[in-house]
């Protein structure tokens, strides 16, 4: 095992290394990414025909068409040829049906000279013997096949490069990087000639392309990789810290309220105030009338006496018991009534009022405590804890969290001290 010295040595490394990275933002997401489509097949090929297709209004007219065509010819099918008066005649279709069930996820076709059946995967393989079923059906949609000649039938298997290949020999293999190069090449001679919009549109259609199949990474995601090197690099270092911390943790919460009480002013830890007995699991601190019993509604510091019909639990929770109270350096400090009887129900009703939130809120806020106002929990606010002085630190936040909520806590005892005469009274 390290020696402390050693590893402080080894997070000296570290923070070098990490000072030597670059600050970068995360750039703005995709619309495809927002919409949860960013790996969607039918949405890239719904995508891909239309900049494919002259027809649509995209104002590329057949460049895209020409330069994919000729991307397909030089990398997957040298055997497939066309002509520019073919492309006035194409037709350009999406998951085209024939009688038999077989649907290719893109159709290019002039009709009675050659077709062109394109069949993309993204992240998935190719299905039960997909492209031999394809190759093997008599008709592409509602057409036969037999209207083209032999040499005029072309299969193209579009997909991730080092991704399984077809199963059928007649499709030959396309790259998902070969439509980024042939439409990139598109752009880059375009000198502002095509629509705004429509450039917009396909340069965030590549580079999501890009992205997703890993062809190159933006600053972003190369700074981040570097940084999951480093962590790998120096886990062991952090896992042995992170141990530490919790071995701290498990310690303390055996013994949270006296470690506590020693940090909190005398004049704030009166004989009003109790913790509970099983604080190993819970860190609950609670005064005299937030605790009622089940049987007439009077006062208890037994827990255990709160869990019937009518019975009523009110305390401050600091959440000790969660691992990131140390591994983190955090504490959260909740006002929590978790008995759902009808005293909870009236006591929520009367801290929401406007009469109460008159008074609660100035308070809440000159703390920059969380008004959450909910049935189980009505006040939230998480404390940072110096990680350096760990376990005390964490009693000292404590100590602070604590003196904060005393304002708070008068008010709440009024708010109880109603409900409960309320309740009674029905």
């Amino acid at each position: 095992m390290a020696t402390v010295g050693e590893l402080e040595e080894r997070f000296r490394e570290l923070r070098t290394s990490l000072e030597a990275l670059p600050d970068v933002s995360e750039p703005p997401k995709s619309t495809l990414r927002i919409l949860g489509s960013v790996r969607s097949e039918q949405t890239w090929n719904t995508l891909l025909a239309y900049f494919l297709d002259p027809d649509q209004p995209h104002g590329f007219g057949i460049d895209l068409l020409t330069s994919f065509l000729d991307r397909v010819q030089q990398e997957a099918d040298p055997s497939f040829e066309y002509y520019h008066r073919h492309l006035e005649n194409i037709e350009v279709e999406t998951e085209v049906t024939s009688p038999n069930n077989n649907r290719p996820d893109v159709v290019l076709r002039v009709p009675g000279d050659w077709f062109l059946c394109l069949e993309s995967k993204i992240d998935s393989t190719e299905g039960n013997q997909q492209t031999t079923r394809y190759v093997e059906d008599t008709h592409l949609g509602s057409e036969e096949k037999a209207t083209y000649s032999d040499d005029g039938h072309h299969y193209v298997f579009l997909s991730k490069k080092y991704a399984p290949d077809s199963n059928a020999g007649e499709f030959r293999d396309l790259y998902w990087r070969h439509v980024v190069e042939s439409f990139k090449t598109v752009l880059e001679r375009s000198h502002g000639r095509y629509p705004e919009r429509s450039v917009s549109q396909l340069r965030e259609f590549l580079s999501t392309i890009t992205q997703v199949t890993n062809m190159e990474d933006d600053d972003f995601a190369e700074i981040q990789k570097e940084k999951v090197q480093l962590l790998g690099e120096y886990r062991d270092d952090i896992d042995t810290l992170l141990a530490a911390a919790e071995s701290l943790r498990e310690r303390a919460i055996e013994d949270w309220p006296e470690l506590f009480k020693s940090h909190v002013a005398e004049e704030l830890w009166t004989d009003e105030w109790h913790t509970r007995p099983d604080h190993g699991k819970w860190g609950c601190l609670f005064k005299d009338g937030w605790y009622l019993d089940d049987d007439n509604l009077e006062p208890t510091i037994d827990h255990t006496d709160t869990h019937g019909q009518t019975g009523f639990r009110l305390h401050f929770v600091h959440l000790i018991r969660n691992e990131e109270s140390f591994s983190r350096g955090k504490l959260t400090f909740i006002l929590r009534t978790p008995t759902r009887v009808d005293l909870r129900d009236e006591f929520n009703r009367l801290y929401n009022t406007d009469r109460w939130q008159d008074r609660l809120v100035p308070i809440l806020d000159d703390t920059g405590i969380t008004n959450k106002g909910q049935k189980k929990d009505y006040t939230q606010k998480t404390y940072d804890v110096d990680q350096s002085n760990l376990p005390e630190s964490y009693f000292e936040t404590l100590a602070t969290a604590f003196a904060e909520h005393q304002p708070l806590a008068d008010v709440v005892d009024e708010i109880v001290i109603e409900a409960t005469e309320n309740v009674r009274e029905d």
